[in-house]
């Protein structure tokens, strides 16, 4: 089951650095959302609920069950 790390706004994958550090997993992966280091699909309009079906969607590709963390805004 991986582990899938999740910023806030106006953060990027970054913010996870010092976290992943001290983690002994080897299959965590920090993703950027659009518009915040990741490239914004065409079309998306940043509301809410395009980057929660965004994250979904992301998710269901892995196809198994995933460990996900999420960050708030500072």
């Amino acid at each position: 089951m991986p582990a899938i790390l999740i910023h806030g706004v106006p953060d990027t994958h970054r913010v996870w650095a010092g976290v992943r550090r001290h983690l002994m997993r080897t299959d965590v992966e920090a993703w950027d959302l659009p518009g915040f280091g990741a490239p914004r699909p065409d079309g998306f309009g940043s509301t809410k609920e395009e980057y929660a079906d965004w994250l979904i969607g992301r998710l269901e590709r892995i196809g198994e069950p995933v460990d996900l963390a999420g960050a708030a805004a500072a």
